[in-house]
Protein backbone atom coordinates (compact mmCIF):
# COMPACT_ATOMS: atom_id res chain seq x y z
CA UNK A 1 0.00 0.00 0.00
CA UNK A 2 1.66 3.09 -1.36
CA UNK A 3 2.04 5.89 1.32
CA UNK A 4 0.54 9.17 -0.09
CA UNK A 5 2.86 12.23 0.05
CA UNK A 6 2.89 14.59 2.72
CA UNK A 7 1.68 18.50 1.95
CA UNK A 8 3.80 21.23 2.73
CA UNK A 9 1.98 22.50 5.37
CA UNK A 10 1.65 18.79 6.49
CA UNK A 11 5.43 18.36 6.58
CA UNK A 12 5.87 22.06 8.88
CA UNK A 13 3.71 20.53 10.72
CA UNK A 14 5.20 17.13 11.16
CA UNK A 15 8.23 19.40 11.74
CA UNK A 16 7.15 20.70 14.92
CA UNK A 17 5.63 17.85 16.14
CA UNK A 18 9.04 15.86 15.90
CA UNK A 19 11.10 19.29 17.69
CA UNK A 20 8.64 19.44 20.31
CA UNK A 21 8.75 15.03 20.84
CA UNK A 22 12.59 15.03 20.40
CA UNK A 23 13.04 18.20 22.95
CA UNK A 24 10.53 16.35 25.69
CA UNK A 25 12.42 12.64 25.12
CA UNK A 26 16.07 14.28 25.34
CA UNK A 27 15.39 15.46 28.68
CA UNK A 28 13.47 12.40 29.98
CA UNK A 29 15.96 10.22 29.19
CA UNK A 30 18.58 13.26 30.53
CA UNK A 31 16.69 14.08 33.66
CA UNK A 32 14.01 12.56 34.18
CA UNK A 33 10.34 12.99 33.49
CA UNK A 34 9.92 14.67 36.74
CA UNK A 35 12.08 17.69 36.23
CA UNK A 36 10.48 18.18 32.66
CA UNK A 37 8.42 20.97 32.05
CA UNK A 38 6.55 22.21 29.20
CA UNK A 39 7.93 25.73 29.56
CA UNK A 40 11.34 24.14 28.93
CA UNK A 41 10.51 21.77 26.22
CA UNK A 42 8.73 24.43 24.29
CA UNK A 43 11.99 26.69 24.86
CA UNK A 44 14.35 23.64 23.96
CA UNK A 45 12.35 22.77 21.18
CA UNK A 46 12.05 26.78 20.00
CA UNK A 47 8.25 27.33 20.12
CA UNK A 48 5.61 29.07 22.13
CA UNK A 49 3.82 27.21 24.66
CA UNK A 50 0.56 28.00 22.62
CA UNK A 51 2.19 26.36 19.92
CA UNK A 52 3.11 23.16 22.27
CA UNK A 53 -0.84 22.62 23.44
CA UNK A 54 -1.64 22.70 19.58
CA UNK A 55 0.53 19.34 19.16
CA UNK A 56 0.33 18.09 22.47
CA UNK A 57 -2.60 17.94 25.37
CA UNK A 58 -0.01 17.20 27.96
CA UNK A 59 4.24 16.82 29.03
CA UNK A 60 3.21 13.21 29.13
CA UNK A 61 2.17 13.08 25.79
CA UNK A 62 4.90 15.26 24.45
CA UNK A 63 8.10 12.98 26.14
CA UNK A 64 6.01 9.68 24.61
CA UNK A 65 5.17 11.33 21.10
CA UNK A 66 1.35 10.25 21.60
CA UNK A 67 -2.00 12.17 21.52
CA UNK A 68 -5.56 11.37 21.91
CA UNK A 69 -7.02 8.59 19.43
CA UNK A 70 -9.61 9.90 16.33
CA UNK A 71 -12.19 8.52 14.00
CA UNK A 72 -12.13 9.58 11.00
CA UNK A 73 -14.92 9.54 8.25
CA UNK A 74 -12.75 7.22 5.97
CA UNK A 75 -12.29 4.64 8.65
CA UNK A 76 -15.68 4.98 9.69
CA UNK A 77 -16.75 4.37 5.94
CA UNK A 78 -14.28 1.72 5.67
CA UNK A 79 -16.06 0.05 8.83
CA UNK A 80 -19.63 0.70 7.47
CA UNK A 81 -19.05 -1.03 3.84
CA UNK A 82 -16.36 -3.47 4.33
CA UNK A 83 -17.42 -7.30 3.29
CA UNK A 84 -15.34 -8.91 5.90
CA UNK A 85 -16.44 -10.71 8.83
CA UNK A 86 -17.76 -8.88 11.70
CA UNK A 87 -14.76 -9.26 13.83
CA UNK A 88 -12.21 -8.27 11.03
CA UNK A 89 -14.22 -5.11 10.93
CA UNK A 90 -13.50 -4.16 14.42
CA UNK A 91 -9.77 -5.15 14.64
CA UNK A 92 -9.56 -2.91 11.49
CA UNK A 93 -11.04 -0.23 12.77
CA UNK A 94 -9.77 -0.32 16.44
CA UNK A 95 -6.07 -0.67 14.48
CA UNK A 96 -7.00 2.48 12.45
CA UNK A 97 -7.73 4.25 15.90
CA UNK A 98 -4.97 3.25 18.14
CA UNK A 99 -2.56 4.35 15.26
CA UNK A 100 -3.81 8.18 15.30
CA UNK A 101 -2.44 8.11 18.40
CA UNK A 102 0.92 7.16 17.65
CA UNK A 103 4.00 9.60 16.37
CA UNK A 104 5.04 9.12 12.76
CA UNK A 105 9.23 7.77 12.26
CA UNK A 106 11.58 7.40 15.24
CA UNK A 107 8.64 7.39 18.13
CA UNK A 108 8.19 3.80 18.85
CA UNK A 109 12.05 3.21 19.78
CA UNK A 110 12.22 6.45 21.69
CA UNK A 111 9.08 5.29 23.58
CA UNK A 112 9.69 2.27 23.92
CA UNK A 113 13.29 3.32 25.86
CA UNK A 114 11.58 5.90 27.86
CA UNK A 115 8.81 3.66 29.36
CA UNK A 116 11.83 0.78 30.45
CA UNK A 117 12.78 3.62 32.05
CA UNK A 118 10.05 4.85 33.82
CA UNK A 119 7.37 2.40 33.52
CA UNK A 120 5.07 4.64 35.52
CA UNK A 121 4.91 6.59 31.92
CA UNK A 122 3.04 3.65 30.57
CA UNK A 123 -0.37 4.44 32.38
CA UNK A 124 -0.92 7.41 29.69
CA UNK A 125 -0.40 4.69 26.91
CA UNK A 126 -2.97 2.57 28.45
CA UNK A 127 -5.22 5.75 28.97
CA UNK A 128 -5.13 6.28 25.04
CA UNK A 129 -5.61 2.85 24.33
CA UNK A 130 -8.90 2.90 26.21
CA UNK A 131 -10.37 6.01 24.89
CA UNK A 132 -9.46 4.24 21.30
CA UNK A 133 -11.77 1.34 22.63
CA UNK A 134 -14.32 3.62 23.88
CA UNK A 135 -14.31 5.05 20.52
CA UNK A 136 -15.05 1.51 18.35
CA UNK A 137 -17.20 0.82 21.23
CA UNK A 138 -19.84 4.25 20.38
CA UNK A 139 -18.83 2.87 16.83
CA UNK A 140 -20.87 -0.63 17.55
CA UNK A 141 -23.73 1.02 19.51
CA UNK A 142 -24.32 4.88 18.76
CA UNK A 143 -22.67 5.62 15.72
CA UNK A 144 -24.19 3.57 12.71
CA UNK A 145 -28.04 4.32 12.25
CA UNK A 146 -30.53 2.15 14.02
CA UNK A 147 -30.96 -0.31 11.27
CA UNK A 148 -27.25 -1.18 10.85
CA UNK A 149 -26.58 -1.17 14.18
CA UNK A 150 -29.51 -3.40 14.91
CA UNK A 151 -28.30 -5.75 11.62
CA UNK A 152 -24.65 -5.74 13.43
CA UNK A 153 -25.86 -6.60 17.38
CA UNK A 154 -28.40 -9.26 15.61
CA UNK A 155 -25.51 -11.15 14.53
CA UNK A 156 -24.03 -11.62 17.75
CA UNK A 157 -25.91 -14.38 20.23
CA UNK A 158 -26.47 -11.96 23.77
CA UNK A 159 -26.68 -8.31 22.09
CA UNK A 160 -24.25 -5.76 23.87
CA UNK A 161 -22.48 -7.66 26.01
CA UNK A 162 -21.18 -10.03 23.14
CA UNK A 163 -20.41 -6.88 21.22
CA UNK A 164 -17.86 -6.01 24.35
CA UNK A 165 -16.87 -9.32 24.50
CA UNK A 166 -16.35 -9.29 20.71
CA UNK A 167 -14.63 -5.85 21.27
CA UNK A 168 -12.36 -6.63 24.15
CA UNK A 169 -10.99 -9.95 21.65
CA UNK A 170 -10.38 -7.59 19.14
CA UNK A 171 -8.21 -5.06 21.56
CA UNK A 172 -6.50 -8.23 22.30
CA UNK A 173 -5.76 -9.19 18.68
CA UNK A 174 -4.62 -5.51 18.12
CA UNK A 175 -2.01 -5.24 20.55
CA UNK A 176 -0.60 -9.10 19.25
CA UNK A 177 -0.31 -7.52 15.48
CA UNK A 178 1.17 -4.14 17.32
CA UNK A 179 3.72 -6.25 19.18
CA UNK A 180 4.53 -8.31 15.95
CA UNK A 181 4.99 -5.14 14.18
CA UNK A 182 5.93 -2.10 16.63
CA UNK A 183 6.99 -0.10 14.12
CA UNK A 184 4.42 0.00 11.85
CA UNK A 185 6.56 -1.37 9.08
CA UNK A 186 4.17 -3.90 7.21
CA UNK A 187 3.34 -2.69 3.29
CA UNK A 188 -0.56 -3.32 3.87
CA UNK A 189 -2.29 -3.00 7.27
CA UNK A 190 -5.06 -5.15 6.59
CA UNK A 191 -3.40 -8.04 5.32
CA UNK A 192 -0.92 -8.25 8.71
CA UNK A 193 -4.46 -7.94 10.01
CA UNK A 194 -6.20 -10.26 8.71
CA UNK A 195 -3.17 -13.10 8.90
CA UNK A 196 -3.57 -12.40 12.86
CA UNK A 197 -6.83 -12.65 13.22
CA UNK A 198 -6.41 -15.94 11.06
CA UNK A 199 -3.92 -16.67 14.04
CA UNK A 200 -6.16 -16.07 16.79
CA UNK A 201 -9.21 -17.97 15.45
CA UNK A 202 -6.35 -20.85 14.62
CA UNK A 203 -5.68 -21.20 18.01
CA UNK A 204 -9.22 -20.74 19.26
CA UNK A 205 -10.37 -23.22 16.74
CA UNK A 206 -7.20 -25.61 18.26
CA UNK A 207 -8.18 -25.06 22.10
CA UNK A 208 -12.15 -25.97 21.04
CA UNK A 209 -11.12 -29.05 19.38
CA UNK A 210 -8.78 -30.25 22.26
CA UNK A 211 -11.25 -29.55 24.94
Amino acid sequence: MQEVPLTQRERNRLETWNAIHDAAAAMTLEDGPVSVTIEAVASRAGVSKRTFFNYFPTKEDAILGTRAPSVSDELLEKFRTSDADLLTRIVRILSGVMATSLGRGHAYEVRRDIITRYPELKGRMVQHINAAEGLVDEILHERMDSEAAEETLNLLPDGQDSARALLMLAGTITRFAYRSDPQGTVADIDLHIDSTVKIFREVMQATHDNA
